[in-house]
């Protein structure tokens, strides 16, 4: 019993000191470059301070990362061991010296518990709301009769939700837009039928495409009645952002060959599960030479931009048909002012057509929709046009001037 009871005291003792030790620092962080890139890295930096002033660790060599400055997603994987919580207090993007400055306030704990990456990776993903995901494949493997994508998607899927993100099967929405599109018909709703039968409709946050090339060897006989193949495996991932197709992270893992005197139990007789075993294990990055070119690496790089977006605000692309410079001018000054909005500026001018504005903001569409609406309608010359919305996603806008 009294054993019992120390351990007792010991895992209460073990839960203050992880938890009640947490303490509050205010610091910052800089970097400079494009406000993209500048903005991740300047998070990086604030957090990497506050758990050096805080739990006193120095993360750069506690993750033993030789370009950690540029790596922001392992700076934020780490950093989870340590900071409880943060907030932003002040972030702005300085469009002079390509500067942009992060404030913030955190919780860091004196302890770091101890986690692999699958583990931090899903508690990320918890932790910040998952993200929507769809996984695309694309396969050629020669030496199979038929080469089955989804046998690979499947695959990249069962690791996608192991890792605590949210799933959407292409397929399975396809075939309930198919429904919902012929139910609109038979109603009379043409226009509905067609806008679903078009797919305009938003299925997912991010898209992981991967393009996967292998190959399976014919039967060899390496010792009597013993039978392998030799197998090789290359995959090309990319995740972009479904809204915009903007690619948002890239990684090539490159072609690994296998020799099947190296593992006789495997199926040989059944190729595509020889394809589907090696498939695995090159995702997962188990094998030697693999390190940091795994499907990991892609995940943490949508879980950085994820962070980023939801901690310092979404980049939104306003388009504006027939607007008047000075009107688009006196717009994006505005904005600039605006509570929430880190930057705006114009990305293209176009008298007669569509005008692009690029806009970094804590704001929601729908928020941004309403002070952009103001901001117009508040232009007391006559001669300027009027705008209404004219389409509105998550991360773009579309106004378009009202008709008379």
């Amino acid at each position: 019993m009294k054993i019992f009871h120390k351990l007792l005291l010991s895992s209460f003792f073990l839960f203050l000191t992880t938890y009640i030790s947490a303490v509050s620092v205010t610091v910052t962080g800089s970097a400079e470059g494009n406000p993209d890139k500048a903005g991740e890295l300047a998070l990086a930096e604030a957090l990497r301070n506050a758990v050096r002033e805080g739990a006193g660790v120095d993360v750069m060599s506690e993750s033993k990362v030789s370009n950690f400055q540029a790596d922001y997603d392992i700076v934020m994987t780490s950093s989870f061991g340590y900071i409880e919580s943060y907030k932003i207090l002040e972030q702005k993007y300085d469009k002079t010296t390509s500067i942009y400055t992060i404030k913030l306030q955190a919780e860091v704990g004196k302890s770091a518990p101890s986690m692999d990456k699958i583990m931090a990776l899903r508690m990320l993903v918890k932790r910040m709301d998952s993200p929507r995901v769809m996984v695309l494949c694309k396969e050629k493997i020669k030496g199979l009769e038929e080469s089955d994508s989804s046998m690979a998607a499947g695959v990249i899927e069962e690791i996608t939700q192991n890792n605590g993100f949210e799933l959407f099967n292409k397929e399975a929405i396809d075939e309930q837009t198919s429904k919902e599109a012929s139910r609109a018909e038979i109603l009379g709703d043409t226009l509905d039928a067609k806008a679903k039968s078009g797919g305009i409709t938003s299925t997912s946050d991010f898209k992981i495409i991967a393009d996967i090339k292998g190959s399976v060897g014919k039967l060899k006989e390496p010792f009597p009645e013993v039978f392998v193949r030799d197998t090789a495996i290359g995959i090309d991932l990319k995740a972009l952002w479904t809204d915009t197709g903007e690619v948002i992270a890239t990684v090539s893992i490159p072609t690994k060959n296998f020799k099947g005197e190296a593992n006789m139990n495997l199926p040989y007789d059944m190729p595509d599960q020889l394809i589907r075993h090696y498939l695995t294990i090159v995702l997962q990055g188990t094998e030697k030479g693999t390190e940091n070119k795994d499907v990991y690496r892609l995940f943490s790089k949508i879980i950085s931009k994820w962070i980023t977006e939801l901690d310092l605000g979404a980049k939104i692309k306003l388009e504006f048909k027939a607007i008047d410079k000075n009107q688009l001018d006196n717009l994006i000054a505005k904005l600039k002012d605006v509570n929430g909005v880190t930057y705006a500026w114009r990305r293209e001018y176009d008298k007669r057509l569509f005008s692009i504005v690029e806009v970094e903001t804590r704001l929601t569409s729908s928020q941004l929709e309403s002070e952009i609406i103001k901001i117009l309608d508040s232009n007391d010359d006559a001669n300027k046009a009027k705008y209404e919305v004219d389409q509105a996603t998550k991360r773009s806008l579309r106004f378009i001037p009202v008709k008379d």
